[in-house]
């Protein structure tokens, strides 16, 4: 499973997020949207951060933490 968070550099966010993830074990990537826009345009969403699995945009915005439990469940799974 392939996590990417896509932020602004100043998010206020992303530092939370990325604990989250942390908290669940989870291996994620962060990607910039000065340094990456072909993310920002292929999602069409204008909000930071976003979290994107697999190529699929599961969050605009601060996910619920239902969404990170899942995502440590669907992991634990193909352990």
């Amino acid at each position: 499973m392939k996590i990417i968070i896509a932020a602004t550099k100043t998010c206020n966010h992303r530092p939370l997020l990325e604990k989250e993830l942390i908290d669940a074990g989870l291996d994620y990537q962060v990607k910039y949207f000065d340094e990456h826009p072909e993310l920002f345009e292929k999602h069409k969403v204008k909000t930071s951060p976003l979290l994107i699995v697999d190529n699929e945009l599961v969050s605009a915005g601060m996910p619920e933490h239902s969404i990170i439990v899942e995502l440590k469940t669907r992991k634990d799974k193909k352990v």
